[in-house]
């Protein structure tokens, strides 16, 4: 304690100035009325004494530690003990790195030692160690102390630890979308995976499969052994099928003894001898007896239909629906089942294969029911692209409460020699993977030289630029930014790589080259988050430090806008929590850039603030932009209900009085809009009961939402 006072009494931070002034008021405001005495008197004029400080910290919950300037301990409270099973003596004079251990994050870890040494205040989540080694999550807080001349003199952590949430989290996030006997994808999981794959406008060299599995003599294990033997058997019989598949290939189970494979990249002219050299080796989980319990033994077959599918002309349920009917076929003879699987034939020839041989087949016909294949780009396009046709457009990203330009995202157009301006989705599916990866190179050298021009102009600003994720896989990608860097002479802080989404699992090769982009100190942003396909794995997996809400989420507002600023401000929380720069895309319209504003998003983008623009014409925006206005009154009906749904969600009454309300003007103008100042005025009246007017209130402002155009004021009478 002696120590602890003496941190405290060679502090003259603002930050104990400010709390004494609060504490004092706080007693004068309870304890100073008539009749106070002499003891009290003297307790509400004096300062809060330093050793009542500390006696307060040691009281916390919370595990508490306090450093000098070079983050050596000099004090820890009670529940740090509590926590980490290190007593105060133990650790005073100690580096706090004594807690980090083999599973601590070195991500989390430099990013903790960037903060601290810009003397700011870092807030995270590392895996952290107790005395006798067990691990254990902590959600940490360090904040700088300052002097009276704004020096750092010592460092303030609080921890607390978060292994139980986050393990009931991360099992919740697994049962969303695995099945929970086999840990295999579930049908919620294969749904999105092949309506990403429908979604994916990426020219694809090879023919896709999708097939369906029914296992074989499955049910004697069941009824004899009960259902814990038959689960232990469905666990093996997924363990072995997945050292057996490639990493492009997809594995679901549907229920029961049904399971869903996805195999992709087949040779585009001869996919089924392909087809039956991959089966042959997925046959290898069954070749051998499962033994799901001791002394039992089980031999077990497996049944597949399977067809070729085309996603940009089939959904992926008539798929499923066609491959079933071709393992319905398969099983429905019983008079040669040595073919294990069948591949679908348009000509009625079922084209068939053994756990023993290759298909002997031709191979099916091509596709005779006239639909087109996506046409390439072609070699204009291509050529013009690479022959002086790139222009890098620029659309500001701006911080929605300073109004300041956070950074320009760099945006790919092709000019064709007809006058025409072409945007990524028009030219993109006709490049191969080293065309994408030229073209990344290309945008990057541009993006730099602008940011360096402007440089000279006195116009200091950041840009993003978008990374495909198959230039993520080439290894030589962090080589590739850190050379245009040197070249254009910019420090890596200038630059923020944006990944766009991607629907398949990142790779290692993915990893490594997104840990050394991290490393060479550039940002790195999730583009497009809600469209469908990142997962939170990514999220967390990844050391993020932006996060791009996708504009098809943010353009929900306006139509389903309840579920929609439920998941915005989960991710605005989540965002704080991770250390994330949260930005909404697709800022149409006032209404929307309104909402998000009064919501707590900290970035946005989108029309409303600026369109994209050439390079040339970056200058003039800047000197003329004026940046959307804080929230004062609101202006329209999806603020409004931004607005009332923030007290509504907590089922709590609007604070202050009802005179200086954002929303009082703002429904006194409304046509027809008397009954929901009447619900207004009773979100601020004293009585407890709010909710009922409350409920009233958000329904109406809902349903004028759907009846007004989004984004306009709603309708008044002036």
């Amino acid at each position: 304690m002696k120590t602890l006072i003496n941190v405290f009494a060679g502090l003259g931070s603002p930050f104990f100035r400010h709390r004494r002034r609060a504490v004092s008021g706080k007693l004068r405001g309870v304890r100073g009325g008539k009749g106070a005495g002499p003891e009290r008197a003297h307790s509400v004029r004096g300062r809060v004494s330093p050793a009542l400080l500390g006696q307060g910290l040691d009281a916390v919950s919370e595990a508490s530690l306090i450093t000098d300037a070079e983050q050596c301990i000099v004090y820890a409270n009670p529940a740090f003990t509590a926590v980490t099973g290190y007593s105060s003596e133990e650790v005073l004079g100690r580096n706090c790195r004594l807690l980090q251990g083999p599973g601590s994050d070195s991500r989390t870890i430099a990013a903790l030692r960037t903060t601290l040494a810009r003397q700011e205040t870092f807030r995270g989540e590392i895996l952290n160690y107790r005395k006798d080694g067990t691990p254990f999550w902590n959600a940490l807080t360090v904040s700088p102390l300052r002097d009276r001349t704004g020096a750092v003199t010592h460092f303030v952590s609080v921890q607390r630890d978060v292994t139980a949430q986050k393990a009931l989290q991360d099992r919740l996030r697994f049962l969303a979308l695995h099945d929970p006997v086999t840990g295999l994808p579930n049908r919620t999981a294969l749904d999105r995976h092949l309506s990403a794959r429908r979604a994916d406008n990426t020219v694809r060299a090879g023919h896709v499969a999708v097939g369906i599995i029914a296992l074989d003599d499955t049910r004697p294990a069941n009824d004899v052994d009960r259902h814990e033997t038959g689960d232990a058997l469905l666990l093996e019989f997924a363990h072995r099928m997945r050292a057996k598949l490639r990493d492009t290939d997809f594995l679901a189970r549907l229920g029961g003894d049904e399971f869903v494979l996805v195999i992709e990249d087949l040779d585009r002219e001869t996919p089924e001898v392909q087809l039956g050299s991959i089966l042959a080796r997925l046959h290898q989980a069954v070749d051998t007896e499962f033994v799901p319990a001791p002394g039992t033994g089980v031999r077990m077959g497996m049944s597949l239909g399977i067809a070729l599918w085309t996603p940009a002309t089939e959904t992926g349920e008539e798929i499923l629906r066609r491959a079933d009917a071709v393992l319905c076929e398969l099983t429905s003879r019983t008079d040669d089942r040595d073919p294990w699987w069948q591949l679908e034939d348009t000509d009625a020839a079922a084209l068939t294969g053994s756990n023993t041989a290759p298909l002997r087949s031709t191979g099916p016909k091509e596709s005779q029911d006239g639909a087109k294949q996506p046409a390439p780009a072609g070699p204009a396009p291509r050529n013009g692209i690479f022959t002086g046709g790139l222009r890098m457009y620029f659309q500001p990203v701006v911080d929605l409460d300073t109004g300041k330009i956070h950074l320009l995202e760099a945006l790919a157009r092709l000019h064709l020699t007809d006058g025409t301006v072409q945007v990524p989705s028009a030219f993109l599916p006709g490049l191969s993977e080293e065309d994408t990866n030229r073209l990344f190179r290309d945008s990057l050298d541009q993006t730099l030289g602008h940011l360096a021009a402007w440089d000279s102009a006195g116009h200091r600003l950041r840009a993003s630029i978008n990374l495909h994720p198959s230039t993520l896989l080439d290894p030589d990608c962090a080589h590739w930014v850190a050379s245009a860097l040197d070249h254009h002479h910019l420090t890596p802080d200038r630059l923020v790589i944006e990944l766009l989404e991607n629907h398949a699992e990142d790779s290692e090769a993915q990893q490594r080259t997104f840990n050394d982009l991290h490393a060479l100190g550039v940002g790195m942003a999730q583009d497009d988050l809600g469209a469908g396909h990142s997962s939170l794995r990514r999220l967390t997996a990844m050391a993020f430090d932006t996060v791009k809400i996708d504009h098809r989420v943010i353009a929900q507002l306006n139509t389903s806008p309840i579920p929609t600023m439920t998941f915005l401000t989960t991710m605005i929380r989540m965002g704080q929590d991770m250390g994330w720069r949260v930005i909404a895309e697709g800022l149409e319209d006032h209404g929307l850039t309104e909402a998000v504003i009064i919501l707590g998003i900290p970035y946005g983008q989108g029309y409303h603030i600026a369109r994209p623009m050439p390079a040339e014409q970056v200058p003039a925006w800047i000197a003329d932009f004026q940046p959307p206005s804080r929230p004062g009154p609101v202006r329209t009906v999806l603020g409004a209900l931004a607005f009332h749904w923030q007290y509504a969600r907590l089922d709590s009454p609007h604070p202050g009085p009802v005179e200086t309300c954002s929303l009082t003007s703002f429904l006194s103008k409304a046509i027809h809009g008397e009954d929901a100042t009447k619900w207004h005025q009773q979100q601020h009246a004293p009585a407890r009961d709010h909710t009922p007017a409350g409920i009233e209130l958000l329904q109406w402002l809902t349903d004028r939402l759907t009846k007004d155009r989004p984004g306009k004021p709603l309708t008044t009478t002036t």
